[in-house]
């Protein structure tokens, strides 16, 4: 519980600087396109960038630090690749069950499932988009967060893809079903 703690620590100094950016920003969009303002869409759409940006401080930004020696850019990770599917579950296996280690289930195995079901969610929530586009959006990014991976000291692992590709699909198993009683309310959030 300490490591989501210190994850969700992590991202909120990424998560205040974007606030003014994101607002300028859309504003500008908004003023030139002289939409009409629908808060649900607005507000969603403000929180969903909020949790990007998040999500990339700790898959693709690059750490910092402030030292003695000045600034710089922390290269102390391991890089390791793995391009064999569902090897994460003989992992976990042995993570958990002979090492003990639960925190590897719940950060490595969950927390790459629970991460994409806000694309698979709120993506579809937000825009009239087709099931399939919305799979192949959250893939594609998770794609992108792997390979931008190979860059730094991190793992870059074809499970991550599966597993988040698994997420933005419960996400968006999660709308329908949403959707189905609630669609009145729900398409209040479409522009």
């Amino acid at each position: 519980m300490r490591t989501i703690i210190g994850y969700i620590i992590n991202m909120l100094p990424y998560m205040i600087l974007a606030i003014p950016i994101y607002l300028i920003v859309r504003g500008i969009i908004i003023k030139k396109h002289n939409k009409k303002i629908n808060l649900y869409h607005e507000l969603t759409l403000f929180i969903f960038v909020l949790f990007i940006v998040g999500l990339f401080s700790q898959t693709i930004i690059p750490k910092f630090e402030f030292g003695v020696n000045g600034f710089g850019i922390v290269k102390n990770g391991v890089h390791k690749t793995n391009l064999i599917p569902f090897r994460v579950l003989f992992e976990t296996y042995r993570e958990v069950f002979i090492n003990g280690y639960i925190e590897y289930f719940l950060i490595n195995f969950l927390g790459n499932i629970i991460l994409f079901i806000p694309f698979g969610f709120v993506i579809p929530l937000l825009w009239n988009v087709s099931n399939r586009k919305v799979i192949v959006i959250g893939a594609c990014i998770s794609f992108f967060i792997e390979i931008s991976q190979l860059l730094l000291a991190r793992g870059t692992d074809v499970d991550d893809l599966i597993l988040n590709t698994s997420g933005v699909i419960l996400g968006l198993l999660l709308y329908k079903l949403l959707y189905k009683k609630n669609y009145k309310i729900m398409d209040k959030f479409k522009i």
